[in-house]
């Protein structure tokens, strides 16, 4: 009985330590959904962490960054969007922050979904739009993206460090 209890007792120990291995990762990833005619518009995203860095005051004017980390971020959506008079056709697409200048940054939305997002190619944007840049009242540690419901559309919402950006959308068009 003894021997049976020791090897149930090691089996609950390694099944914990695969859990604490694997359940961490987990973590990593966001989703922001949004109800749009025909389906959802999902935002699937890496979440990385300030851990005291202000990465977007680093990135210099004209660069690109892939909004988030890991695996590519991409937005899909079953319905046709408008940025603006930016018309966005129906489908995925990769996310990239272009930072024009301390104060002016570009949602661009590429044709390319794959890879991990490190190289972006110009050519294949399919739309840029502005941002609107505001200031948050206490920094936020995780990388966050937020999908809010507006009249006829939405609004896409960016929040890290001490900046937030959005831009608005309407459905069609």
């Amino acid at each position: 009985m003894t021997k049976n209890r020791i090897g149930a007792c090691v089996a609950c120990l390694l099944a914990l330590s695969v859990m604490v291995v694997f359940l961490p990762g987990q973590d990593d990833r966001g989703k922001a959904e949004l109800n749009a005619p025909g389906g959802k518009i999902v935002v699937d995203y890496g979440r990385p962490q300030l851990k005291g860095r202000d990465p977007l005051t680093w990135q210099k004017d004209g660069a690109y960054w892939r909004m988030g980390m890991n695996a590519m971020t991409t937005l899909s959506t079953p319905a046709d969007l408008t940025f603006g008079k930016s018309k966005l056709a129906k489908g995925t697409y990769g996310i990239w922050l272009l930072k024009v200048s301390a104060d002016k940054y570009e949602l661009a939305l590429n044709s390319d979904t794959s890879g991990m997002g490190m190289n972006h190619d110009h050519a294949k944007d399919v739309i840029s739009v502005p941002m609107n840049k505001a200031p948050v009242s206490s920094p936020v540690e995780t990388f966050t993206i937020d999908l809010k419901q507006g009249s006829g559309g939405g609004t896409f919402v960016m929040t890290w460090g001490t900046i937030q950006l959005s831009t608005d959308f309407q459905f069609g068009k």
